[in-house]
């Protein structure tokens, strides 16, 4: 009992300390951490849509974890099937719906990126997904924003080739 008791509040006074370090952030340096985001994202998705897979991922730690599909993979294993699959596509389209940034500490943001992305495959095929949800986390380190978790969310509908 006397251990839960210690983790709890070992767990509440982390947790106020984030939560101070937070709210000591400026209404300007809140904006100035998304712009700095949202211009890696738009690094990101342009990236994306000319199929650099490596590119995009330069944005990312190499302890980068990602979770998709009911997996957890490190960067490596992300990075293959991304630049795997892209060898399968024909182009994507990537449409920005909304970003919202939680805020945890001064180098320490989540951000959620909700959007639409519309791939065609060589093949014909075409997926869409609509919603696609990504919700990061990045860290500042030496100077420089970097995802160090990744979660995507979205069921893709898919078109084959010839059907309407």
């Amino acid at each position: 009992m006397k251990a839960n008791t210690f983790v709890a509040v070992l767990l509440l006074t982390c947790l106020a300390c984030t939560s101070r370090q937070s709210d000591q952030l400026t209404q300007q340096q809140k904006d100035q951490i998304k712009d700095e985001l949202k211009a890696i994202g738009d690094s990101v998705i342009a990236r994306w849509e000319r199929l650099d897979a490596v590119g995009a991922l330069e944005y990312y730690s190499p302890d980068l974890l990602v979770a998709a599909d009911s997996l957890l993979i490190d960067f490596q294993v992300y990075k293959k099937g991304w630049v795997d699959f892209n060898t399968s596509v024909a182009s994507i389209k990537v449409t920005p719906i909304r970003e919202d940034f939680t805020f945890i500490t001064n180098d320490v943001v989540i951000w959620t990126w909700f959007g639409k992305d519309e791939t065609t495959l060589k093949t014909g095929d075409k997926e869409t997904y609509n919603p696609h949800t990504y919700v990061s986390v990045f860290k500042k380190v030496a100077g420089q924003w970097r995802g160090i978790y990744l979660c995507s969310s979205g069921t893709p509908v898919v078109q084959k080739a010839g059907k309407k």
